[in-house]
């Protein structure tokens, strides 16, 4: 019906009980090619098993459903241009963090993910919440592997990092990837002490898990996500530090809503990378729901 789609925007459709099955495929359609949200907003003055919406809730699609108690008030500014939309996201977020607000940022797609992170990162220090100067540090992000994919050796690349949980001692022993030979189907690990250990690639069981080593810049005030157990502290994957003192070798991070701190030994070296990640940006739905 010459519906104009905005490229990466959200469309709301107020009473979509009233469209049909052709019309919603239509609409669904030219959403999905121009890379559109669809909020599609039931009025609730038509119902049946052929309604449109009815069709979308029995296939799995998510539903929300307003269950009474205050409502909290959403802006939806549209903004067409990526580059003005990303700025100004970035540039509100970090007013809003300077004031105090609990705030997070939700994308799409990694390459996305750290663009606006960067671009927060910049505007968080323009407004004083981060300190001028960054320490780069190795960070270690998981890379999820599952029963099949654990034996796909395209997963694997030199310096990499693995890790075997030793259930008698109940520790982490870490190696890297030293060199992955194809024809032998084998992965060559070494250890901290340059211990030489050959692990065939169908050999890798739920015992093991494997990250992608990152360099990760790192100032005062900044919100780490922790993506795992870090050895000698209490802290655990999913939870989010600030890091409160930046210091040679060490970073003192404090817990939201307490007082009291903790001191993450960090270095350069893949041996001495920790499981973290900038917390400021994130994947929709992984903290707030969409």
């Amino acid at each position: 019906d010459g519906t104009a789609f905005i490229p990466g925007g959200t469309l709301i459709v107020d009473q979509a009980e009233k469209l049909s099955l052709k019309e919603t495929i239509s609409l669904l359609d030219g959403a999905m090619r121009h890379n559109v949200q669809v909020l599609l907003s039931d009025g609730g003055k038509r119902s049946g098993t052929g309604s449109a919406l009815t069709v979308l809730k029995d296939s799995g699609v998510n539903t929300y459903r307003w269950q009474g108690g205050h409502q909290t008030t959403a802006d939806i500014i549209s903004e067409p241009d990526k580059g003005a939309r990303y700025s100004r996201l970035a540039q509100e977020f970090a007013v809003s963090v300077r004031e105090g607000q609990e705030s997070v940022a939700q994308i799409s797609g990694t390459r996305e993910q750290s663009v606006l992170n960067g671009l927060i990162r910049d505007s968080l220090r323009h407004e004083g919440v981060l300190g001028e100067k960054d320490t780069t540090i190795t960070a270690l992000t998981p890379v999820w592997l599952d029963s099949k994919s654990r034996g796909v050796r395209d997963y694997y690349r030199e310096g990499m990092v693995m890790e075997r949980w030793d259930p008698e001692n109940r520790t982490h022993d870490r190696f890297v990837i030293d060199r992955v030979t194809a024809s032998s189907n084998m992965l060559t690990l070494k250890d901290r002490d340059g211990v030489r250990l050959d692990l065939k690639v169908s050999a890798v069981d739920s015992q093991w898990t494997l990250f992608r080593a990152d360099t990760l810049p790192v100032a005062e005030g900044e919100r780490l996500a922790v993506l795992g157990k870090i050895p000698d502290t209490r802290l655990k994957g999913g939870e989010s530090i600030t890091v409160m003192k930046v210091e040679e070798g060490q970073l003192t991070v404090q817990r939201p809503g307490q007082k009291t701190t903790q001191t993450l030994a960090v270095g350069a070296g893949v041996f001495d990378g920790i499981k973290i990640g900038h917390g400021w940006v994130e994947s929709p739905g992984r903290s707030v729901s969409e």
